[in-house]
């Protein structure tokens, strides 16, 4: 039998990962036709009210609660409270009703994930097996426990072990799509196309707090063409948000969730797929520098020939 090289390795491991991901999609898609609960409609009710409110009641997007206006979820839509530029990746979803949007959003999550194994792939490819291996398992599948936190402060609970993206599926939430736009612009960036790298952030701080923690595996990556990504990156959020603060404040409406709204204890299993992604790419890409610039240390010098 023919010995498997280290790249044939990681991408069986990522089809693994993949597979699994069907799985846990599989179990979670019939969840998606019943409410959360008895109190609250899933996560994707956020997302559509948001944009509903967009087109129809634009000052109160980011409104706490049902309105008497709204359109109607059963038992009740959940708040919106991400960037303003999320509106304009879910204005196709507002031309179906709630439960195709709902069900087209969880399918378009699905199927993203070949993309995301793709970014993870070139990114670990010339990282040792071991931590390509391990990368790859976190990023896609998100083995490591949640954060779970109350009154007390940050505890562990066993809970917390279940796959996250199952949740994610089950939830409908979007930090799948985060998590595949922030992989993505880390892509972009290490392959020198600042651009895109700079686009795919700009749709991908949806949520603030993974964004933050990506951007400095962003600049490294970017290093090379650095004023290009920055340049972008401003001009790619401005133009993806700023409109949003002239039409009806809803961009001030946003800061304001954001300033009040308790950082802590908003963390869900699904919001730990972004954090954990990026901060495994982060520590593998740091520790392979440190390897390489051991391994350049430890090489002999090569002395200047003599006439």
């Amino acid at each position: 039998m023919q010995k498997l090289s280290k790249d044939q390795k990681i991408i069986r491991i990522l089809l693994v990962t993949i597979v699994l991901n069907i799985i846990f999609f599989c179990v979670a898609y019939p969840e998606t036709f019943k409410p959360e609960n008895t109190t609250y409609a899933r996560d994707f009710s956020a997302y559509y009210i948001g944009e509903w409110r967009l087109l129809h009641n634009p000052t109160q997007v980011y409104y706490g609660g049902a309105l008497p206006s709204d359109y109607q979820i059963l038992p009740n839509p959940q708040s919106f409270k991400y960037s303003p530029s999320f509106l304009i990746l879910l204005a196709p979803f507002s031309t179906l009703n709630y439960q195709n949007a709902l069900n087209a959003f969880d399918i378009l999550q699905i199927a993203l994930i070949p993309a995301l194994a793709f970014f993870v792939y070139k990114l670990v490819k010339d990282k040792s097996l071991c931590l390509g291996a391990i990368t790859a398992v976190i990023v896609m599948i998100d083995p490591l426990p949640s954060l779970m936190t109350n009154s007390a402060g940050v505890t562990l609970n066993l809970g917390s072990f279940a796959p996250s993206y199952l949740v994610g599926y089950a939830l409908v939430n979007a930090h799948i799509l985060q998590t595949v736009l922030l992989v993505g612009a880390l892509y972009f960036g290490y392959t020198k196309k600042p651009w895109l790298s700079a686009l795919m952030l700009a749709f991908g701080i949806l949520d603030p707090r993974a964004a933050l923690l990506a951007f400095p595996l962003l600049l490294w990556y970017n290093r090379q063409k650095l004023l290009q990504f920055i340049v972008g990156s401003a001009a790619f959020i401005a133009i993806t948000n700023l409109p949003f603060f002239f039409y009806y404040g809803i961009g001030f409406s946003f800061l304001k969730t954001e300033v009040n709204g308790n950082i802590i204890s908003q963390m869900y299993p699904y919001d730990w797929i972004p954090l954990y992604a990026v901060a495994t790419l982060t520590i593998v890409e740091i520790i392979t520098a440190i390897q390489h610039k051991r391994k350049a240390a430890t090489l002999p010098q090569q002395l200047p020939e003599t006439k």
